[in-house]
């Protein structure tokens, strides 16, 4: 094989990578996103305080006003995912953000209150919070019982994520 031949063959492998990719971006067949399930924040929303405990990551609930009915079937469906992570659950912590007391039933939240107003968009959600104190990610809360085991999972697949590639000291 001549020079001019090798050098031809190197570019075209070289460049056609990069041509593909382009052309993917360009096209918009790459899905963007899609490797998480709950609803990321376009802007920054700092809810809570820093935290230096173990508990690095913070599922929370935003009532309205005093929980009600979906506000109990969001606390429900993160304290049936907080029993569900075993030995993780030292680095999660389940939160209600409100000024009023957190239901006799779900003895594992602790009560926070925001450090500033809850936005509208974010009232009523379940909240995933970093140690920060900012919200990353938001999901709906389930309506219908059916939809619990799926809103869990969802929230479970993303936390499980997070947990694995945190490298701060816990």
């Amino acid at each position: 094989m001549n020079k001019k031949k090798f050098l031809l063959l190197f570019v075209l492998c070289c460049a056609l990578p990069l041509l593909a990719a382009k052309l993917v971006l360009e096209f918009g067949w790459f899905n963007r996103g899609v490797s998480s399930n709950g609803e990321w924040q376009q802007t920054e929303v700092f809810l809570l305080s820093k935290t230096n405990v173990k508990a690095h990551w913070r599922l929370a609930v935003a009532p309205k006003a005093e929980c009600d009915k979906p506000c109990q079937q969001a606390l429900f469906t993160i304290q049936q995912l907080y029993v569900g992570l075993g030995r993780k659950q030292v680095q999660v912590e389940p939160v209600l953000i409100s000024e009023y007391s957190v239901p006799k039933d779900y003895t594992t939240f602790s009560r926070h209150s925001a450090l500033q107003p809850v936005p509208a968009a974010l009232q009523g959600r379940i909240l995933l919070i970093d140690q920060q104190g900012l919200v990353l990610l938001s999901y709906p809360v389930p309506l219908m019982q059916t939809e619990l085991a799926g809103t869990a999972r969802a929230i479970r697949q993303d936390l499980l994520k997070l947990l694995n590639y945190d490298r701060t000291s816990v």
